[in-house]
């Protein structure tokens, strides 16, 4: 929690700075973290510029009942300003009601609001169709079977974004999001006529929210830091790739993170289940069809026989399923012993659109960052385009 706090504390001291006197910002957070960025939003935009502790309540999501407390239903949205003293833009919004209700009518009298009545001195009333929102926002979250799902894990409602949006901006105003994930932000803003940046430290998000936008009629412009295998520098690679949650800024355990940075270097999908994942990390999706499974393994010992073992089982399971899984590649930190290079070379060659392969690769991250050395793989689909050294899309515009 302390390595979060650091990790948080600078990313809200960048986002005052370069956030507009008139704007606002609004951070979602779940019960695990919502109290000690309360406290950091306190001390970086101070206390007086405090809103709202909005409620996202998300009434249709699936409850554990075997828990034994009470199911989770909220996530809380802070809701602060750049600066009080100045007209911080917002609007006031409103929503229909689920049935009409009848209200008395109010006016102001004096100063004080009083209940207003007719020329008889008769009470007058109104049917109210419509409610001003509070800080209760009752959302449903996104189910599986949902037609906005785009299978990223931490994907929000659009109608969530777009109250947000609609609340503290005005069409051409500029909308960030610094953990931009799969875009909804982005798509939110696109959709009610505002300008929109968007930055998130994930290869598979670039992508998606990319996609997501061109099927929209969107654009986006992505400029991809850290993506070429030459931005990296081995040393710097493996202190991370082997750093305990504990020590990262992030709070990402190295093995984790490594798998997700050598997937979007190597242009495949990681999985978004890191543990039990049946000996695959990630996919790299063939153009014209066919799925290489990946296997990456950050220890900081050598690997055995056995993890090649599964790997190629998994490859032929995936066969036996009718999934056309030519090869595979075992991705290692240091380079494996040459018994093991030997083993690869035993399983074969396979061809694939005309061109010669290997049936098993395996390599290492540091020959990949010292010798230059890459797996020999078939072209990328070109849906998963995200950026090595050939493909960078700093340089697609």
């Amino acid at each position: 929690m302390a390595a979060y706090a650091v990790f948080m504390g600078r990313r809200l001291h960048e986002l005052h700075r370069v956030l507009k006197s008139t704007g606002s910002i609004y951070l979602h957070c779940d019960p695990s973290a919502n109290w000690l960025l309360r406290v950091l939003l306190d001390a970086v935009f101070g206390e007086s510029n405090f809103r709202n502790e909005i409620l996202w309540y998300y009434y249709n999501k699936m409850h554990d009942r075997r828990k034994k407390m009470f199911p989770s239903a909220t996530d809380t949205i802070f809701f602060y300003v750049k600066n009080l003293n100045r007209d911080f833009l917002f609007s006031q919004l409103t929503e229909k009601r689920d049935k009409p209700v009848t209200q008395l009518k109010r006016r102001k009298v004096d100063g004080k609001m009083v209940n207003a009545r007719d020329s008889d001195g008769k009470l007058m009333y109104q049917v109210k169709k419509e409610r001003t929102i509070d800080n209760v926002w009752r959302l449903p979250c996104l189910q599986p079977a949902s037609k906005e799902r785009l299978g990223y894990p931490t994907q929000k409602p659009l109608a969530l974004l777009e109250r947000i949006i609609n609340a503290s901006s005005n069409e051409n105003d500029i909308v960030l999001d610094p953990f931009c994930g799969c875009g909804t932000a982005a798509d939110a803003a696109s959709k009610l006529g505002r300008k929109y940046l968007g930055i998130d430290v994930s290869a598979i998000a670039v992508r998606v929210m990319q996609q997501r936008l061109a099927s929209r009629g969107g654009k986006a412009a992505p400029v991809v830091y850290k993506m070429g295998w030459e931005d990296y520098e081995w040393e710097a690679f493996k202190e991370r790739a082997l750093m305990h949650e504990a020590d990262a800024e992030d709070g990402t355990p190295g093995w984790a993170w490594a798998e997700d940075k050598v997937a979007g270097l190597l242009n495949a999908v990681p999985n978004s289940k890191k543990i039990g994942d049946g000996g695959v990390d990630a996919r790299y999706y063939i153009e014209q069809g066919g799925v290489i499974p990946v296997q990456v393994k950050m220890y900081a010992g050598q690997i055995g026989r056995p993890e090649m073992q599964k790997l190629l089982g998994v490859q032929t399971e995936w066969q036996n399923r009718k999934i056309d899984a030519p090869m595979s590649v075992m991705i290692t930190l240091y380079p494996p012993r040459e018994s093991l290079r030997v083993y690869a070379t035993q399983q074969g060659r396979v061809t694939v659109r005309g061109e010669d392969y290997p049936v098993m690769q395996v390599l290492s991250v540091q020959e990949m960052l010292t010798k230059r050395v890459r797996p020999k793989l078939p072209p990328v689909d070109p849906r998963y385009i995200v950026g090595d050294t050939n493909t960078r899309l700093a340089l697609a515009n």
